[in-house]
């Protein structure tokens, strides 16, 4: 899942909890049941690991860098979520994975559990859709928490 939607997904968690702690928490587990749900991007991350270089992901980074503040800027701008330390920690809590992720492939030591189980989500089921579904499969997923909220 992109940045942006953990973080969303996050922000949301977190306009709809009484504490810091609670929406971290909920947000943190919030990443991995959405990693399980397949978005498209397996096969990029497969070239990834066979490829450093691979600029079809290095740009879905860059893309999402970019996009999640913008997003989350106009969801507090529209009146959406109400910008709080409550919805900045499960902003935290949502993206932090995907973080532990990032040191792990640069340190190749650091956070080997979180690595593994992080994997095992995206893994656990077999079957993939491409990217500019799993792209459709994420705005549905936003849609439908910032609706139903």
């Amino acid at each position: 899942m992109l940045l942006s939607v953990h973080a969303t997904v996050g922000a949301i968690i977190g306009e709809n909890v009484n504490t810091p702690l609670l929406a971290f928490i909920l947000s943190f587990i919030s990443h991995f049941i959405l990693d399980l749900i397949p978005h498209g991007d397996k096969e990029l991350i497969k070239a990834y690991r066979n490829n450093f270089k691979n600029k079809a992901m290095l740009y879905l980074i860059c893309f999402d860098l970019i996009t999640t503040p913008i997003l989350l800027g106009l969801l507090i701008s529209s009146g959406q979520i109400t910008y709080s330390r409550i919805i900045l920690w499960g902003i935290i809590g949502g993206i932090l994975p995907d973080i532990l992720v990032a040191i792990h492939e640069i340190s190749d030591k650091l956070f080997s559990r979180t690595h593994k189980f992080h994997n095992w989500t995206h893994e656990r089921l077999s079957w993939s859709i491409p990217l500019k579904f799993g792209i459709i499969v994420q705005i549905i997923i936003v849609y439908l928490m910032l609706r139903y909220q």
